[in-house]
């Protein structure tokens, strides 16, 4: 499916839900402009012109993260004579991914879409068979992860320190998994990640103090 066609089917369900559901006619300029930003672009021209990372190539992604609705609402805060009527981005966001999702020549993946890296990264490896044989069973503990994003032009590198918290209240850094994701189509397709797991033992294992938005 081309990029025109993939643009127009979102757009349109877009416009369909907010009509059927809210009665406001999303004029057409509008919906276009939301369905690039969902798809991660500042524009419908930006979203056109990508030949590097185009969305047609959305049928190759192993994996789909969204688009965090703080970006979502810059945008719309852009888009001049905007219905302030439309719901928050994260309900709006239900007509277009329900267009993707649902076309099953767009979406051929075995993972489910996830909201966020974090979301995806913590479903990722706690099913993955190679990360539970090395980190389920350390002395039976409780693991939390602290997850951090670098996001590249051509890839997703994900960080994530596993530490477990002793008596004494401190968290003990047991080891980190890395995920490399390569950007498949737009900013939110991706080929399923390359896995990099460090285990540490004995006086490699430090001590780490964490804040409540770490975990």
């Amino acid at each position: 499916m081309s990029i025109q066609e993939i643009s127009k089917k979102c757009a349109d369900s877009l416009r369909s839900f907010t009509k059927e559901n809210y009665d406001i006619k999303l004029k057409a300029a509008h919906a276009h402009e939301l369905v690039a930003a969902y798809f991660g672009y500042k524009s419908k021209n930006s979203m056109l012109a990508d030949a590097r990372l185009p969305i047609s190539r959305l049928e190759d992604a192993d994996i789909i993260v969204m688009i965090d609705d703080v970006e979502i609402n810059n945008r719309r805060d852009d888009l001049q004579s905007i219905s302030d009527l439309l719901p928050d981005s994260y309900k709006l966001g239900e007509p277009f991914y329900t267009a993707l999702f649902s076309d099953l020549t767009l979406y051929k993946s075995e993972f489910p879409p996830f909201r966020s890296f974090k979301g995806f990264t913590q479903f990722y490896i706690e099913n993955s068979k190679r990360w539970n044989s090395i980190f389920k069973h350390i002395e039976d503990i409780k693991l939390d992860h602290i997850v951090e994003v670098d996001s590249q032009k051509d890839f997703v590198k994900i960080s994530v320190i596993h530490t477990s918290k002793n008596s004494r209240n401190e968290y003990l850094d047991l080891g980190e998994t890395i995920l490399t994701l390569e950007r498949v189509a737009g900013r939110i397709g991706y080929k399923e990640p390359r896995m990099d797991i460090i285990q540490k033992h004995g006086k490699a294992r430090r001590l780490m103090k964490l804040s409540k938005t770490s975990k």
